[in-house]
């Protein structure tokens, strides 16, 4: 198997119960470039999902988001000891947040957006991909202005045909959306307008939004200094970022790399920035790994799959050290699920996670899991242990994996690693 479609198992397997009827909504039709970037989320547009207005600060009541409906959804947690609820915790933002985050959702689309995939038909905001955007991303609203761009990305139906028939699914039109986007973002929103100074920037990406942001990265920012002064942290989880067997970066001329100049982060004396955090998650039973086909796997002997710990990174662990997590899940009230579909917006991509009906919007389970990266011969991963009340009972035996939570499993570290590398970023500004 191909890397390239390595790095379409993990959204196509979760197509695997889909009706082949289904396949037929597959969006396969040319289309022109949109005539302006579409926006998830951007800050002070109106009714904005991520509750921001032009500087960052809440609009709505603080710790709420909303679904294009209009609906408001809390972002507050309950904490959860011993598996019962321990009390809620508030969510609280910065004010004026100094820095931005640009995230960019996996693959959420069964059918296509626009529906009728020509000429330049702009995407339209949909629950499933406001409740992904809620579930892995609103969280880090705390502490940055949120930009989420739509993009017409290639379905899930696509993804598994593509798997079948050894084709390229990725929808071109789709990544050039991400990029003009982020041109859009850089030449208008990346300027300070009360400093006129650029601002410090995060990018978040996962899955088909990794491969995405990757795309983008290789285009705009690895290898040109002043793009990589600003950037505080890239986030790519579910990606298959490939670097060389014990490096970090590609060093100017290597194409089994996925970047020459950026480098993973390693933690020194202090918490790096401009550098890439990315892993693919899976539960493994002892002594085994993932096998060939999955995220973690690399048939190239002089080059591995990235694996960056956050929770060893951000408490400046050895790089392999066992770590607790600070795992975040979403409930069923954020993804709005009800009695017959509990998994709500999400019910495909949570398939056999059992999701808590407390009245916020995640669960908290501090230190309830562990993680570790792994490596073998061929594959490298983010070993997840624990939490039996918590994944699917057939974690162990997917080949998913745990891909579908690789941000909730440690989104509380992944909150604390960027807050820390913000204020090392402005440090050196």
């Amino acid at each position: 198997m191909t890397s390239f479609r390595r790095r379409l198992i993990a959204c196509a397997a979760s197509v695997a119960l889909v009706p082949a009827q289904a396949v037929v909504g597959a969006s396969t039709a040319a289309a022109d470039p949109l005539v302006t970037p579409v926006w998830l989320c951007r800050p002070g547009m109106p009714a904005n999902p991520c509750n921001q207005d032009a500087n960052g600060n809440p609009v709505e009541s603080a710790g709420t988001a909303r679904y294009p409906d209009g609906s408001l959804v809390t972002l507050d947690t309950t904490n959860v000891v011993g598996g019962a609820p321990a009390g809620v915790e508030r969510f609280t933002a910065q004010a004026d947040p100094p820095v931005d985050c640009f995230y960019v959702y996996p693959t959420v689309d069964l059918l296509a957006n626009p529906l009728l995939n020509l000429g330049s038909n702009p995407p339209v905001a949909r629950p499933e991909e406001a409740a992904v955007m809620l579930t892995q991303a609103a969280r880090f609203t705390s502490g940055c202005r949120m930009f989420a761009p739509l993009y017409r990305q290639a379905t899930l139906p696509d993804l598994a045909v593509g798997v079948l028939t050894g084709a390229d699914p990725y929808l071109g039109e789709g990544f050039a959306d991400v990029q003009q986007a982020w041109n859009y973002y850089w030449n208008h929103d990346n300027l300070d307008p009360a400093t006129g100074k650029r601002r410090g920037v995060i990018l978040l990406g996962h899955s088909q939004g990794s491969v995405a942001l990757e795309r983008m990265i290789q285009a705009s920012i690895d290898g040109n200094p002043e793009v990589t002064r600003q950037l505080v942290s890239a986030v790519l989880l579910g990606g298959a970022v490939t670097v060389p067997t014990g490096g970090v970066a590609g060093g100017g001329a290597d194409p089994g790399s996925t970047f020459q100049h950026l480098p993973l982060c390693q933690r020194g004396t202090s918490v790096p920035v401009g550098c890439v955090v990315a892993y693919s998650s899976y539960q493994q039973a002892e002594g085994t790994a993932p096998g060939s086909g999955s995220l973690a796997w690399s048939n190239d002997p002089n080059h591995q799959i990235a694996c960056v710990n956050p929770a060893a990174l951000v408490a400046g662990a050895d790089p392999g050290a066992v770590t607790s997590l600070n795992t975040y899940m979403p409930t069923r009230t954020l993804v709005q699920g009800n009695i017959l579909n509990p998994n709500g917006h999400l019910w495909l991509e949570l398939l056999g996670y059992d999701l808590t009906s407390f009245s916020t919007g995640f669960a908290h389970y501090a230190s309830t899991l562990t993680g570790q990266c792994r490596r073998t011969a061929n594959a490298s991963w983010l070993q997840i242990d624990g939490g039996a009340n918590i994944l699917p009972a057939s974690a162990s035996t997917s080949a998913l994996g745990l891909h579908v939570a690789d941000y909730n499993l440690a989104l509380g570290n992944l909150s604390e690693l960027l807050a820390a590398q913000t204020v090392a970023w402005k440090a050196i500004q």
